[in-house]
């Protein structure tokens, strides 16, 4: 109970800095992953994700504890992606269509790590990347953002919908549409 998210939400709110620092390191990755898969700079995502945190510092007298810290944690790094794209008035900060010429390309696998060094399965696995990019980057950004959540960070129906601002049925919906089109895009390709 004590290394709750709610606990230590409250621990902050009165005044423990300890608990907030616990806070950040146990939910940044998360955070930057999420905001990386939008913007695809991996520099401007880790300036997002700060200010993610920054955020939270400041408003953390707003948070009630319901036990739904990391939706309302990832439902302020959504808004903050959404301000950046107004300020910098780029669609790359809520697609994943653009490419970035000053950074390596992401991938949906950017979470796996290969842990053999086989050159064979290091070819398969970069083919294989690289199909499931396209394949994730041919859904809407909705239907993607839906997809991500659930698959890469491992958040319920509730969770996405209470990010997306939309009804559990929605979100229902935009994953198996996305999970269709998937597997749609790779029996054209004529990879199932």
């Amino acid at each position: 109970m004590h290394n709750t998210d709610d606990y230590l939400m409250q621990q902050f709110q009165n005044g423990d800095r300890d608990a907030f620092t616990h806070l950040v390191h146990r939910h940044k990755r998360d955070i930057f992953r999420f905001i990386l898969s939008k913007v695809k700079d991996r520099e401007l995502a880790s300036d997002l994700t700060q200010d993610v945190f920054v955020k939270l510092f400041k408003s953390a007298e707003l948070y009630q504890p319901t036990g739904k810290f990391r939706s309302w944690l990832f439902r302020m790094a959504q808004n903050i992606c959404i301000d950046a794209y107004r300020k910098q008035q780029k669609a790359s900060i809520l697609s994943l269509y653009c490419k970035n010429e000053t950074d390596e390309e992401l991938t949906l696998l950017d979470q796996i790590e290969d842990e053999s060094a086989n050159p064979g399965k290091e070819t398969e696995f970069i083919e294989l990347q690289d199909v499931l990019e396209r394949a994730f980057d041919s859904l809407p950004e909705k239907q993607r953002t839906a997809l991500a959540l659930c698959q890469y960070h491992g958040m319920s129906y509730s969770e996405i919908a209470s990010i997306q601002k939309v009804p559990v049925g929605t979100v229902k919906s935009r994953i198996h549409n996305a999970l269709v089109k998937v597997r749609n895009f790779l029996q054209e390709n004529s990879l199932m």
